[in-house]
Protein backbone atom coordinates (compact mmCIF):
# COMPACT_ATOMS: atom_id res chain seq x y z
CA UNK A 1 0.00 0.00 0.00
CA UNK A 2 1.67 3.45 -0.92
CA UNK A 3 1.66 6.20 1.67
CA UNK A 4 -0.47 7.98 0.10
CA UNK A 5 -3.45 5.70 -0.02
CA UNK A 6 -2.55 4.88 3.33
CA UNK A 7 -2.41 8.65 4.57
CA UNK A 8 -5.89 8.73 2.77
CA UNK A 9 -7.46 5.66 4.64
CA UNK A 10 -6.22 6.69 8.56
CA UNK A 11 -7.67 10.88 6.95
CA UNK A 12 -10.83 8.60 6.53
CA UNK A 13 -11.47 6.66 9.24
CA UNK A 14 -10.35 10.25 11.50
CA UNK A 15 -13.05 11.79 9.90
CA UNK A 16 -15.09 8.93 10.74
CA UNK A 17 -14.43 9.04 14.36
CA UNK A 18 -15.44 12.88 14.07
CA UNK A 19 -18.60 12.33 12.76
CA UNK A 20 -19.94 10.07 15.19
CA UNK A 21 -20.72 6.45 15.91
CA UNK A 22 -20.81 3.77 12.57
CA UNK A 23 -23.74 0.79 12.66
CA UNK A 24 -24.09 -2.11 11.27
CA UNK A 25 -26.83 -4.27 10.34
CA UNK A 26 -26.99 -8.11 11.72
CA UNK A 27 -28.85 -10.81 11.23
CA UNK A 28 -30.22 -13.82 13.37
CA UNK A 29 -31.34 -17.14 11.27
CA UNK A 30 -33.79 -19.30 12.99
CA UNK A 31 -34.34 -22.16 10.40
CA UNK A 32 -37.65 -23.79 9.64
CA UNK A 33 -39.08 -26.87 11.52
CA UNK A 34 -40.34 -29.02 8.83
CA UNK A 35 -38.70 -31.10 6.70
CA UNK A 36 -39.60 -29.50 3.47
CA UNK A 37 -38.44 -25.88 5.07
CA UNK A 38 -35.06 -27.53 5.77
CA UNK A 39 -35.03 -29.14 2.25
CA UNK A 40 -36.03 -25.67 0.85
CA UNK A 41 -32.97 -23.93 3.27
CA UNK A 42 -29.95 -26.26 2.06
CA UNK A 43 -31.49 -25.11 -1.87
CA UNK A 44 -30.85 -21.65 -0.81
CA UNK A 45 -27.55 -22.58 0.83
CA UNK A 46 -26.25 -24.15 -2.61
CA UNK A 47 -28.00 -20.81 -4.41
CA UNK A 48 -25.97 -18.57 -2.20
CA UNK A 49 -22.46 -20.41 -3.11
CA UNK A 50 -22.68 -20.58 -6.75
CA UNK A 51 -23.55 -16.84 -6.44
CA UNK A 52 -20.51 -16.49 -4.50
CA UNK A 53 -18.43 -18.58 -6.81
CA UNK A 54 -19.80 -15.98 -9.87
CA UNK A 55 -18.26 -12.89 -7.19
CA UNK A 56 -15.40 -14.80 -7.20
CA UNK A 57 -15.42 -15.35 -10.99
CA UNK A 58 -15.90 -11.99 -11.98
CA UNK A 59 -13.05 -10.25 -9.67
CA UNK A 60 -10.68 -12.38 -10.73
CA UNK A 61 -11.85 -11.26 -14.39
CA UNK A 62 -11.81 -7.73 -13.33
CA UNK A 63 -8.30 -7.90 -11.61
CA UNK A 64 -6.79 -9.89 -14.69
CA UNK A 65 -8.08 -6.66 -16.92
CA UNK A 66 -6.62 -4.00 -14.51
CA UNK A 67 -3.20 -5.73 -14.47
CA UNK A 68 -3.37 -6.53 -18.63
CA UNK A 69 -3.79 -3.01 -19.10
CA UNK A 70 -0.87 -1.65 -16.16
CA UNK A 71 1.30 -3.72 -18.12
CA UNK A 72 0.82 -1.81 -21.54
CA UNK A 73 0.51 1.27 -19.63
CA UNK A 74 3.69 0.94 -17.33
CA UNK A 75 5.39 -0.12 -21.15
CA UNK A 76 4.25 3.05 -22.66
CA UNK A 77 5.57 4.85 -19.68
CA UNK A 78 8.87 3.28 -19.77
CA UNK A 79 9.25 3.92 -23.43
CA UNK A 80 8.33 7.69 -22.88
CA UNK A 81 11.47 8.08 -19.88
CA UNK A 82 13.76 6.34 -22.59
CA UNK A 83 13.27 8.18 -24.79
CA UNK A 84 12.74 11.13 -22.90
CA UNK A 85 16.09 10.00 -21.19
CA UNK A 86 14.58 10.45 -18.04
CA UNK A 87 14.47 7.97 -14.86
CA UNK A 88 11.98 5.25 -14.35
CA UNK A 89 10.91 5.91 -11.10
CA UNK A 90 7.38 4.10 -10.99
CA UNK A 91 6.91 0.36 -10.94
CA UNK A 92 3.69 -1.66 -13.00
CA UNK A 93 2.31 -2.09 -9.66
CA UNK A 94 1.75 1.85 -9.71
CA UNK A 95 -0.69 1.63 -12.53
CA UNK A 96 -2.88 -0.69 -11.48
CA UNK A 97 -6.41 0.39 -10.61
CA UNK A 98 -7.98 -2.76 -9.09
CA UNK A 99 -9.74 -1.08 -6.08
CA UNK A 100 -12.64 -1.51 -8.70
CA UNK A 101 -12.12 -5.37 -8.16
CA UNK A 102 -13.66 -5.72 -4.85
CA UNK A 103 -16.99 -8.28 -3.82
CA UNK A 104 -18.37 -6.43 -1.35
CA UNK A 105 -21.51 -5.23 -3.33
CA UNK A 106 -21.98 -8.59 -5.06
CA UNK A 107 -21.57 -10.76 -2.00
CA UNK A 108 -23.57 -8.22 -0.20
CA UNK A 109 -26.59 -8.98 -2.82
CA UNK A 110 -25.90 -13.09 -2.46
CA UNK A 111 -26.55 -13.08 1.33
CA UNK A 112 -29.68 -10.71 1.04
CA UNK A 113 -30.91 -13.00 -1.87
CA UNK A 114 -30.31 -15.73 0.99
CA UNK A 115 -32.31 -14.22 3.58
CA UNK A 116 -35.46 -13.53 1.10
CA UNK A 117 -35.22 -17.42 -0.02
CA UNK A 118 -34.87 -18.61 3.64
CA UNK A 119 -37.12 -16.31 5.36
CA UNK A 120 -39.38 -15.76 2.67
CA UNK A 121 -39.74 -18.73 0.39
CA UNK A 122 -38.24 -21.62 2.69
CA UNK A 123 -40.74 -20.19 6.13
CA UNK A 124 -37.77 -19.51 8.52
CA UNK A 125 -37.45 -16.74 10.54
CA UNK A 126 -35.01 -13.94 9.87
CA UNK A 127 -34.07 -11.00 12.46
CA UNK A 128 -32.69 -7.89 11.71
CA UNK A 129 -30.57 -5.54 14.47
CA UNK A 130 -28.83 -2.56 14.18
CA UNK A 131 -25.50 -2.43 16.41
CA UNK A 132 -22.47 0.19 16.91
CA UNK A 133 -18.94 -1.28 15.03
CA UNK A 134 -17.01 1.66 15.51
CA UNK A 135 -16.49 4.96 17.60
CA UNK A 136 -19.35 3.72 19.83
CA UNK A 137 -18.53 5.86 22.73
CA UNK A 138 -18.73 9.15 20.24
CA UNK A 139 -22.11 11.23 19.82
CA UNK A 140 -22.50 13.45 16.42
CA UNK A 141 -21.55 16.64 16.86
CA UNK A 142 -24.60 19.14 17.40
CA UNK A 143 -26.86 15.76 17.19
CA UNK A 144 -29.11 14.76 19.84
CA UNK A 145 -28.92 11.59 21.56
CA UNK A 146 -30.77 8.88 19.57
CA UNK A 147 -34.26 7.63 19.97
CA UNK A 148 -34.99 4.01 20.81
CA UNK A 149 -37.13 2.72 17.48
CA UNK A 150 -37.96 -0.67 16.51
CA UNK A 151 -36.27 -1.50 13.45
CA UNK A 152 -38.54 -1.06 10.56
CA UNK A 153 -40.57 -3.35 8.89
CA UNK A 154 -38.02 -4.64 5.60
CA UNK A 155 -35.32 -4.81 7.34
CA UNK A 156 -34.79 -8.42 8.35
CA UNK A 157 -34.83 -8.60 4.26
CA UNK A 158 -32.09 -5.74 3.55
CA UNK A 159 -34.71 -3.85 2.34
CA UNK A 160 -33.16 0.52 2.43
CA UNK A 161 -34.42 2.16 5.43
CA UNK A 162 -35.66 5.91 4.37
CA UNK A 163 -37.35 8.29 6.13
CA UNK A 164 -37.41 9.44 10.24
CA UNK A 165 -36.92 5.22 10.82
CA UNK A 166 -33.80 5.37 9.26
CA UNK A 167 -31.54 6.79 12.32
CA UNK A 168 -29.59 4.18 13.32
CA UNK A 169 -30.18 2.41 16.53
CA UNK A 170 -28.06 1.65 19.17
CA UNK A 171 -28.54 -1.99 20.36
CA UNK A 172 -26.40 -3.36 23.39
CA UNK A 173 -24.16 -5.94 22.64
CA UNK A 174 -23.22 -8.89 24.29
CA UNK A 175 -20.30 -9.35 26.50
CA UNK A 176 -17.48 -10.15 24.14
CA UNK A 177 -15.08 -11.38 27.17
CA UNK A 178 -17.66 -13.46 28.81
CA UNK A 179 -15.46 -17.10 28.98
CA UNK A 180 -18.12 -19.14 30.57
CA UNK A 181 -19.73 -19.00 27.18
CA UNK A 182 -17.74 -21.52 25.98
CA UNK A 183 -18.49 -25.02 27.45
CA UNK A 184 -18.87 -28.01 25.89
CA UNK A 185 -23.01 -28.33 25.61
CA UNK A 186 -23.67 -24.85 26.09
CA UNK A 187 -26.55 -23.60 23.35
CA UNK A 188 -25.33 -20.17 22.00
CA UNK A 189 -25.72 -18.15 18.93
CA UNK A 190 -22.94 -17.76 16.72
CA UNK A 191 -22.08 -15.12 14.47
CA UNK A 192 -21.18 -16.09 10.54
CA UNK A 193 -20.81 -13.28 7.63
CA UNK A 194 -22.74 -10.77 9.74
CA UNK A 195 -25.78 -13.57 10.48
CA UNK A 196 -26.22 -14.87 13.78
CA UNK A 197 -27.07 -18.53 14.22
CA UNK A 198 -28.35 -20.66 16.34
CA UNK A 199 -24.89 -23.43 17.59
CA UNK A 200 -23.81 -25.71 20.50
CA UNK A 201 -20.05 -25.58 21.86
CA UNK A 202 -18.23 -28.31 20.98
CA UNK A 203 -15.02 -28.34 23.49
CA UNK A 204 -13.77 -25.86 26.13
CA UNK A 205 -11.93 -22.71 25.00
CA UNK A 206 -8.86 -23.20 22.77
CA UNK A 207 -5.34 -21.77 23.82
CA UNK A 208 -5.90 -19.39 20.90
CA UNK A 209 -8.89 -17.56 22.60
CA UNK A 210 -11.61 -19.15 19.90
CA UNK A 211 -14.30 -21.31 20.52
CA UNK A 212 -15.40 -24.35 18.47
CA UNK A 213 -18.91 -24.82 17.63
CA UNK A 214 -21.35 -26.81 16.06
CA UNK A 215 -24.19 -25.01 13.63
CA UNK A 216 -27.51 -26.49 14.60
CA UNK A 217 -29.35 -27.62 11.36
CA UNK A 218 -25.95 -27.95 9.50
CA UNK A 219 -23.47 -30.53 8.57
CA UNK A 220 -20.21 -30.85 10.87
CA UNK A 221 -18.48 -29.68 7.50
CA UNK A 222 -19.36 -26.20 8.49
CA UNK A 223 -17.74 -26.40 12.38
CA UNK A 224 -15.61 -23.87 12.95
CA UNK A 225 -14.00 -21.88 16.10
CA UNK A 226 -14.82 -18.39 16.56
CA UNK A 227 -13.69 -15.82 18.51
CA UNK A 228 -15.76 -14.53 21.81
CA UNK A 229 -17.04 -11.45 19.90
CA UNK A 230 -18.92 -13.76 17.47
CA UNK A 231 -20.57 -15.33 20.47
CA UNK A 232 -23.96 -14.66 22.48
CA UNK A 233 -26.21 -16.34 24.77
CA UNK A 234 -29.30 -17.62 23.27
Amino acid sequence: MSRRLLSLCLGLLALLGACGPIYDTQYSLVPPTSVEGRRCVGQCQQNRAICRQSCSIGQQACLNDARNRAFYEYQAYVDRQRAEKKPIKRSMSSFENTFECGTGGCEARCEADYRDCFGGACGGQVTAQTVCTAFCDEKPRGAAAPVLLPAPPGAANGAALSGPMSTPVPTPLSNDNDRSLCQKGMRVEAQSKGEWYPATVKGPLRSDGRCPVHYDDYGSEDDESVSLKRLRPR
